[in-house]
Protein backbone atom coordinates (compact mmCIF):
# COMPACT_ATOMS: atom_id res chain seq x y z
CA UNK A 1 0.00 0.00 0.00
CA UNK A 2 1.15 3.41 -0.92
CA UNK A 3 2.83 5.33 1.82
CA UNK A 4 1.25 8.81 0.83
CA UNK A 5 -2.20 8.80 -1.57
CA UNK A 6 -2.20 8.94 -4.86
CA UNK A 7 -3.30 12.45 -5.96
CA UNK A 8 -6.53 13.22 -7.38
CA UNK A 9 -5.77 13.87 -10.76
CA UNK A 10 -2.83 12.69 -12.41
CA UNK A 11 -0.20 15.42 -14.38
CA UNK A 12 -0.88 15.95 -18.05
CA UNK A 13 1.93 13.11 -19.15
CA UNK A 14 0.26 10.30 -17.66
CA UNK A 15 -2.15 10.99 -20.46
CA UNK A 16 0.89 9.86 -22.92
CA UNK A 17 1.11 5.99 -21.35
CA UNK A 18 -1.40 3.65 -22.80
CA UNK A 19 -1.72 2.78 -19.05
CA UNK A 20 -2.32 5.27 -16.03
CA UNK A 21 0.64 3.24 -14.20
CA UNK A 22 0.84 3.96 -10.30
CA UNK A 23 4.30 5.53 -10.65
CA UNK A 24 3.80 8.12 -12.63
CA UNK A 25 0.28 8.61 -10.73
CA UNK A 26 2.38 8.95 -7.56
CA UNK A 27 5.08 11.52 -9.53
CA UNK A 28 2.17 13.34 -10.44
CA UNK A 29 2.43 15.14 -7.03
CA UNK A 30 5.20 17.02 -8.42
CA UNK A 31 3.49 17.66 -12.16
CA UNK A 32 6.53 19.04 -13.96
CA UNK A 33 8.75 16.36 -13.06
CA UNK A 34 6.00 13.46 -14.02
CA UNK A 35 6.07 14.67 -17.56
CA UNK A 36 10.03 15.14 -17.67
CA UNK A 37 10.23 11.38 -16.33
CA UNK A 38 8.01 10.10 -19.02
CA UNK A 39 9.84 12.16 -21.59
CA UNK A 40 12.58 10.57 -20.61
CA UNK A 41 11.09 7.12 -19.95
CA UNK A 42 9.75 7.24 -23.86
CA UNK A 43 13.03 8.34 -25.12
CA UNK A 44 14.90 5.16 -23.12
CA UNK A 45 12.00 3.03 -24.57
CA UNK A 46 11.83 4.25 -27.69
CA UNK A 47 14.86 6.35 -29.37
CA UNK A 48 17.61 4.08 -27.60
CA UNK A 49 19.89 2.34 -29.96
CA UNK A 50 20.40 -0.91 -27.66
CA UNK A 51 18.61 -3.65 -28.57
CA UNK A 52 15.53 -3.95 -26.84
CA UNK A 53 16.65 -7.67 -25.22
CA UNK A 54 19.40 -5.85 -23.41
CA UNK A 55 17.69 -2.87 -22.44
CA UNK A 56 15.08 -5.23 -20.71
CA UNK A 57 18.50 -7.28 -18.74
CA UNK A 58 19.19 -3.41 -17.76
CA UNK A 59 16.21 -2.64 -16.19
CA UNK A 60 15.68 -6.28 -14.47
CA UNK A 61 19.19 -5.97 -13.12
CA UNK A 62 18.40 -2.55 -12.01
CA UNK A 63 15.08 -3.98 -10.24
CA UNK A 64 17.37 -6.70 -8.89
CA UNK A 65 19.93 -4.66 -7.44
CA UNK A 66 17.76 -2.38 -6.13
CA UNK A 67 14.93 -4.75 -4.51
CA UNK A 68 12.38 -2.77 -6.79
CA UNK A 69 8.86 -4.75 -6.36
CA UNK A 70 7.47 -2.58 -9.15
CA UNK A 71 9.97 -3.26 -11.87
CA UNK A 72 10.45 -6.62 -11.62
CA UNK A 73 6.65 -6.88 -11.80
CA UNK A 74 6.08 -4.23 -14.91
CA UNK A 75 8.96 -5.15 -16.91
CA UNK A 76 9.06 -9.28 -16.65
CA UNK A 77 6.69 -9.83 -19.19
CA UNK A 78 8.46 -7.07 -21.16
CA UNK A 79 11.71 -9.01 -20.88
CA UNK A 80 10.30 -12.61 -21.60
CA UNK A 81 8.85 -11.28 -24.84
CA UNK A 82 11.82 -9.48 -25.87
CA UNK A 83 13.92 -12.57 -25.69
CA UNK A 84 15.30 -12.67 -22.29
CA UNK A 85 15.36 -16.33 -21.16
CA UNK A 86 13.82 -17.34 -17.56
CA UNK A 87 17.29 -18.68 -16.58
CA UNK A 88 18.40 -15.05 -17.47
CA UNK A 89 15.99 -13.51 -14.88
CA UNK A 90 16.94 -15.97 -12.55
CA UNK A 91 19.87 -15.15 -12.31
CA UNK A 92 19.85 -11.55 -12.43
CA UNK A 93 17.54 -12.13 -9.32
CA UNK A 94 20.21 -14.15 -7.70
CA UNK A 95 22.65 -11.08 -8.58
CA UNK A 96 24.83 -12.81 -10.84
CA UNK A 97 26.16 -11.37 -14.31
CA UNK A 98 27.93 -14.18 -15.26
CA UNK A 99 27.43 -18.03 -16.67
CA UNK A 100 26.01 -19.71 -19.77
CA UNK A 101 23.11 -17.97 -19.83
CA UNK A 102 24.73 -15.13 -20.72
CA UNK A 103 27.19 -13.84 -23.44
CA UNK A 104 29.66 -11.53 -23.42
CA UNK A 105 28.16 -8.65 -24.04
CA UNK A 106 25.08 -9.69 -21.97
CA UNK A 107 26.96 -10.17 -19.50
CA UNK A 108 29.22 -7.14 -19.09
CA UNK A 109 25.80 -5.19 -19.14
CA UNK A 110 24.39 -6.50 -16.50
CA UNK A 111 27.67 -6.74 -14.23
CA UNK A 112 28.57 -2.92 -15.21
CA UNK A 113 24.53 -2.29 -14.16
CA UNK A 114 25.15 -4.25 -10.85
CA UNK A 115 27.88 -2.31 -10.49
CA UNK A 116 26.01 1.42 -11.56
CA UNK A 117 23.60 0.31 -8.84
CA UNK A 118 25.86 -0.66 -5.89
CA UNK A 119 28.91 2.09 -6.30
CA UNK A 120 27.47 4.59 -8.80
CA UNK A 121 30.69 4.35 -10.99
CA UNK A 122 31.97 2.15 -13.20
CA UNK A 123 35.25 0.47 -13.06
CA UNK A 124 37.72 0.47 -15.61
CA UNK A 125 37.51 -2.91 -16.14
CA UNK A 126 33.50 -2.56 -16.67
CA UNK A 127 33.56 0.16 -19.18
CA UNK A 128 36.27 -1.89 -21.11
CA UNK A 129 34.07 -4.75 -21.20
CA UNK A 130 31.15 -2.81 -22.22
CA UNK A 131 33.12 -0.78 -24.95
CA UNK A 132 34.53 -4.27 -26.33
CA UNK A 133 30.23 -4.73 -26.93
CA UNK A 134 29.06 -1.70 -27.79
CA UNK A 135 29.14 1.89 -29.21
CA UNK A 136 29.91 4.64 -27.15
CA UNK A 137 26.62 5.92 -27.75
CA UNK A 138 25.24 2.77 -26.16
CA UNK A 139 27.40 3.11 -23.30
CA UNK A 140 26.13 6.08 -22.97
CA UNK A 141 22.36 4.88 -23.18
CA UNK A 142 23.14 1.67 -21.04
CA UNK A 143 24.21 4.11 -17.62
CA UNK A 144 21.91 6.47 -18.53
CA UNK A 145 18.95 3.43 -18.70
CA UNK A 146 20.17 1.96 -15.57
CA UNK A 147 20.45 5.89 -13.50
CA UNK A 148 16.73 6.55 -15.16
CA UNK A 149 15.21 3.27 -13.61
CA UNK A 150 17.30 4.20 -10.41
CA UNK A 151 15.49 7.15 -9.67
CA UNK A 152 11.87 5.06 -10.81
CA UNK A 153 13.19 2.67 -7.64
CA UNK A 154 13.53 5.03 -5.45
CA UNK A 155 10.69 6.65 -6.09
CA UNK A 156 8.56 3.24 -5.91
CA UNK A 157 10.59 1.84 -2.64
CA UNK A 158 10.61 4.97 -0.75
CA UNK A 159 6.82 5.82 -1.36
CA UNK A 160 5.46 2.16 -1.59
CA UNK A 161 3.95 2.60 -5.02
CA UNK A 162 1.68 -0.15 -5.31
CA UNK A 163 2.34 -2.65 -8.11
CA UNK A 164 0.02 -2.60 -11.23
CA UNK A 165 1.65 -5.44 -13.35
CA UNK A 166 0.34 -4.39 -16.64
CA UNK A 167 3.36 -4.66 -18.60
CA UNK A 168 1.82 -7.05 -21.07
CA UNK A 169 -0.20 -3.83 -22.41
CA UNK A 170 3.60 -2.07 -23.16
CA UNK A 171 4.53 -5.44 -25.42
CA UNK A 172 3.89 -3.41 -28.54
CA UNK A 173 5.04 -0.30 -27.34
CA UNK A 174 8.86 -0.80 -26.16
CA UNK A 175 9.73 -3.87 -28.91
CA UNK A 176 9.40 -6.54 -32.20
CA UNK A 177 9.41 -9.29 -29.69
CA UNK A 178 11.55 -12.16 -29.69
CA UNK A 179 14.75 -12.15 -32.05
Amino acid sequence: MARIPYPEHPADGVAKLPVPLNAFRMLSHAPPLTDTAIDMGLAVLLESTLPVRLRELVIMAVAAGTECAYEAAQHRPIALNSGVSAAQLTSIAELRSSGPEFDAAESATVAATFELVSRHTLSEDGLTALRASFTDRQVVEIVTTVGYYVMLAGLMNGLGVDVDPSGEQFLGLTGDGPG
